[in-house]
């Protein structure tokens, strides 16, 4: 009896302590990545148009192009190339799921087509036989969706830039200052 209470409190343990590892890596991830954009040597304007273009394109049903569409999106507004790699990390196997239901969904309402229930197995012979009903409503939500995701990620993107590197100005002046 005693035996089977501490192994239930181990496994107990162990099931609760992954979960918090795991959002602690996640956290620290974002934390490093932030640290990584904001440290870039362009402007916060340039930054924050190159971040919010790869962002823009994770919205995209155009897997393996992301980052080509990222870069193509970034040197045409002169945004920043790395910030837009950097971008398109918002599209991840963690997030994909939901950012392909939204922009499919979406396509379905502007296309007006009857909703289809999709399996949860998509097999090679579904994409090839019925890419209408599946991609082309992805591909017209997420053309649409795709415009407001830019002017969110840009506008969040550059208040974080530019205060960071106000505040990092600020600090070096006042190091300056003490030096003199």
């Amino acid at each position: 009896m005693l035996k089977e209470a501490k192994i239930r409190k181990i496994l107990l343990n162990k099931i609760f302590y992954y979960p918090k590892l795991l959002i602690k890596k996640v956290e620290r991830l974002i934390y490093f990545y932030k640290l990584k954009l904001a440290r870039l040597p362009a402007s916060s304007y340039a930054i924050a148009s190159g971040f919010a273009c790869g962002s823009m394109v994770s919205f995209t049903p155009l897997l393996g192009f992301h980052f080509l569409l990222a870069i193509f999106f970034a040197f045409l507004i002169r945004g920043n190339v790395i910030a837009s790699l950097i971008g398109t990390f918002i599209g991840n196997p963690l997030t994909f799921p939901f950012i392909w239901s939204l922009i499919y969904n979406v396509g379905i309402f502007i296309t007006s087509k009857n909703q289809r229930i999709l399996n949860s197995e998509i097999s090679i012979d579904m994409i090839l036989n019925q890419t209408y009903e599946i991609f082309i409503p992805m591909l017209i939500g997420g053309a649409i969706i795709s415009f407001p995701i830019w002017l969110i990620t840009f506008l969040v993107t550059y208040s974080f830039v530019s205060s960071y590197k106000k505040s990092k100005a600020k600090k070096k002046l006042h190091n300056n200052s003490k030096d003199i």
